[in-house]
Order: C-alpha cells, then sequence, then structure tokens
C-alpha cells in the first residue's frame, strides 16, 4: 500500500461507476462556506462528516447552539452530497476538550440527532451518546462504517505540566485504567459490530487514534484505552481496516505497527479552519501534512479501496495516493 498524506473513509450506496465519497471535519459556521460549493460540485456518492461540524462550544448555550445548526444547514450542500453519517467532536458537543464530565451534553446530544439523524439511514443505537453504524454494499463490496463517540463518556486527561512543550503541547498520557473513552456500553457495543461480516471496515473516531509525537487531544492519552482498541480491532472478523480521524486542523496519514498488524489512520481536519502555521511532523506520520482548507475524496471501485485525493476550497487537487 503506498501512501500519501490526508484522510479516508466510507459511506455511500452501490452504484454502477467507482463510488466517490467525500469527508472532512472543523467547519465554523461563522467562516468562510466556499468549500461546500467545492463540495457539492464533485459528484459525491456519499459524505461523512468526523466532528466539529459547527462550532458553539465557547459560552455553550442551547440557543448557540441551535444558531450554529442552522447556519450550517443554509450552506451545505445535502442535495448534492449522498448518504451521510456522522459523528461530533469537542465543539458540536458542546465543551472545548470537553467529556463525560460536561453537564450540558444531553443538550447537544438532542441536537445532534435533531439536526443529522433525518439525514442518515442508521438510527440512535442506545440513550445516551452519537455513536452509530451503517453497512452498505459497495461496488461490490460490503463497507460498514462505524462512527464511534469520544466524548460523552470519555474520562479525565491529564493536563501538561508547561503547555506548549512540544509532544506535551496540552496533556501528557494518564495511566489510570478507570479512565474510559468510549464507556462499557459502547466498548460492548463496538465489539458487536466488529463480529458482523463485512469486505472492508471504516472506523471513525473524532480524535486520533494512532498519531504520536503530540500532546494535543488523542486516544494516546489514555493509553490502556488504545491498546483495548486496536487489540479488539485485531479480533474483528477478516476484513480490510482504515481508521478515520479529524480535530486536528491538518490533514495527514500515519501508521503504527500492533501485535503484528499494521494500523492505518487517515486525518482529514479543516474544512475551514486548517492550521496554516503548523509545521508539525510527527514520528509515525508519512508524507507530507496538508496545512490549508481541504476536504478529501475516496474512491472505491470493484476491488475495493481505489485512491484518495485532497481538494482546497477551490476545488482544485492538492494531494493524492492510490492504494496498491
Amino acid at each position: 500500500m503506498r501512501l500519501v498524506v490526508c484522510c479516508l473513509l466510507v459511506c455511500s450506496v452501490g452504484v454502477s461507476a467507482d463510488t466517490r465519497i467525500g469527508f472532512g471535519s472543523c467547519f465554523n459556521q461563522d467562516k468562510s462556506a466556499e468549500i461546500w460549493k467545492a463540495i457539492g460540485g464533485s459528484n459525491l456518492n456519499g459524505f461523512l462528516f468526523l466532528g466539529d461540524n459547527i462550532y458553539a462550544s465557547r459560552n455553550f448555550s442551547r440557543a448557540k447552539l441551535e444558531t450554529a445548526y442552522s447556519k450550517a444547514n443554509g450552506v451545505i450542500p445535502w442535495d448534492r452530497l449522498g448518504p451521510i453519517q456522522a459523528t461530533w467532536d469537542d465543539h458540536d458537543f458542546g465543551r472545548n476538550d470537553g467529556g463525560a464530565d460536561f453537564s450540558e451534553r444531553l443538550v447537544s446530544q438532542r441536537l445532534f440527532w435533531q439536526f443529522f439523524g433525518p439525514r442518515m439511514d442508521v438510527s440512535k443505537p442506545a440513550s445516551a451518546g452519537v455513536y452509530n453504524s451503517a453497512t452498505r454494499a459497495i461496488e461490490g463490496n460490503q463497507v460498514q462504517i462505524i462512527a464511534l463517540d469520544t466524548r460523552s463518556f470519555r474520562g479525565r486527561l491529564k493536563p501538561t505540566l508547561i503547555r506548549n512543550t512540544p509532544g506535551a503541547e496540552r496533556y501528557v498520557p494518564n495511566s489510570d485504567e478507570s479512565q474510559s473513552m468510549l464507556g462499557e456500553t459502547q466498548w460492548a457495543w463496538l465489539e458487536d459490530q466488529l463480529s458482523m461480516p463485512a469486505d472492508i471496515r471504516i472506523i471513525m473516531s473524532s480524535i486520533q487514534v494512532i498519531a504520536e509525537g503530540h500532546g494535543w487531544e488523542r486516544w494516546g492519552n489514555l493509553p490502556h484505552e488504545r491498546d483495548r482498541l486496536l487489540d479488539l480491532l485485531k479480533q474483528r472478523e477478516s476484513s480490510e481496516l482504515l481508521l478515520l480521524s479529524g480535530d486536528r486542523h491538518i490533514g495527514g496519514v500515519y501508521q503504527i505497527e500492533h501485535g503484528n498488524e499494521r494500523f492505518i489512520e487517515a486525518t482529514s481536519s479543516g474544512l475551514n479552519m486548517a492550521w496554516s502555521q503548523s509545521t508539525e511532523y510527527l514520528p509515525n506520520q508519512v508524507g507530507t501534512p496538508i496545512r490549508g482548507n481541504h476536504f478529501a475524496v475516496l474512491v472505491i471501485s470493484q476491488s475495493g479501496l481505489e485512491r484518495v485525493t485532497w481538494h482546497a476550497d477551490d476545488g482544485s487537487q492538492l494531494s493524492s495516493f492510490r492504494f496498491d
């Protein structure tokens, strides 16, 4: 498999030609919506929202969240995206870097489902959280898309002693094994999902799973939970596997060896909130990161995962890779 930068994902129905799935994260409804014009003109067969789908975490209120969703609704070209699937991150959850201790999380959960639920062909799987899944026939492949909720049940993170220290900018690993990323109900649900037959599985996590070398939010902040996830993924029914994430305001591809299996993660983050001044290059990153506003397109053919391209907000291609 030859890799260049950025992110992968899946969500669609079978079509007669190659299937084109768009994906991205980090859209601030109060900034330019130009990128949605390019996305709407990209002949997509589906779109995955990876989190931070709107920004309403500063001075959170129900009214502010409703207004943010209303603004986003007015610029997203729903009729040109195809089937969608979504999860959330902190800024649409309602608290920056927030977790299970956010007291207003049920308010944001209800509004998430009101906004995305009618547009997804998945149903709310539980009374708490936004995790969901769907399996679709795409070019003769059974593709399972699993969207995790890394906010509703997440335990405490361990703050860094010196902020902005490279590799420990905000957090350092917390070895307290009582702190969970998903909560036991979601863990049990995920195990059940991974026992289902599929040719390709796409795991959507709003925060990065295997990216190493930074101290922002990531699964590595709860290392016992990251190991638990990778161990569980190894036990899945036989299938190809791709990890997707957002959050970071850059695009990139990462890889890691765990238990004699290579895991690949693709991050796409920055529909209109890219970190243009980033100089980051992480130890397990592959290729050069994308630092400008972007979205990505995954192409699936009858032979499986074909290629991914990344596009600027004017639609021009920034980079690409092909699966060999």
